[in-house]
């Protein structure tokens, strides 16, 4: 798992190009995943804040949103739209592949969001090292299939696969993938965490499977 960071100018054409928003709503994943007031999110490879802002309305002044991205030129970025929106509850953070700079412990919900194909296992370590007891870990990423966006196939991990890659990280499934799109609920081994709902998606979010750990 390696993937190159972005740069400033991939992102605004990429992360946030209008056609993203028809198959991977931010507003609509938060729903699902059942992100409440007062939570705290690390969402780690964010990038531009695709989800992180998002994250940001739900949680609200109560709730913190961290966003970790391993790209100087990212975390400004989300520094500058913070600023300008006056969004104080986010806090953009450098971070290196084994290392994000939060105590442990903080997070109710940690994102993968279309990273996990391409990062290595020690930051997935660093997310996990991060949940509270009972916290949530929700992992988006492509199916591996041919589609008009995003990686190679052969970069992209099956259901199992990112299964498997989870699981090794001390990670427990609660409850069964659906079989279109998956969101799927783990907790970190702690018991007391609630069961998510299972629920299939409409045909437009097909390429995508959602798992939250």
């Amino acid at each position: 798992m390696h993937e190159a960071s972005w740069s400033r100018a991939d992102a605004v054409a990429v992360l946030d190009s209008p056609e993203r928003r028809s198959s991977q709503d931010p507003d609509r994943l938060w729903r699902r995943v059942g992100l409440k007031p007062g939570e705290t999110v690390v969402d780690v490879g964010a990038g531009s804040g695709y989800y992180t802002f998002p994250a940001a309305a739900v949680v609200g002044p109560s709730g913190r949103v961290y966003a970790v991205d391993v790209s100087p030129e990212l975390v400004e970025m989300v520094r500058e739209r913070a600023a300008s929106r006056k969004v104080r509850n986010v806090e953009p953070l450098l971070s290196t592949p084994t290392r994000i700079p939060i105590e442990d412990a903080v997070a109710d919900v940690a994102i993968l969001a279309n990273v996990l194909h391409g990062i290595p296992s020690s930051t997935v370590d660093e997310a996990v090292r991060l949940l509270r007891p009972g916290g949530r870990l929700v992992d988006v990423d492509w199916k591996k299939e041919p589609t008009p966006e995003g990686p190679a196939v052969g970069h992209r991990l099956t259901v199992p696969e990112a299964t498997a890659a989870l699981s090794a990280h001390g990670l427990t499934r609660s409850i069964p993938s659906s079989s279109v799109r998956t969101i799927t609920s783990w907790s970190s081994n702690v018991p007391g965490l609630p069961d998510f709902p299972a629920i299939s998606s409409p045909r437009s979010e097909r390429t995508r499977h959602v798992t939250s750990v």
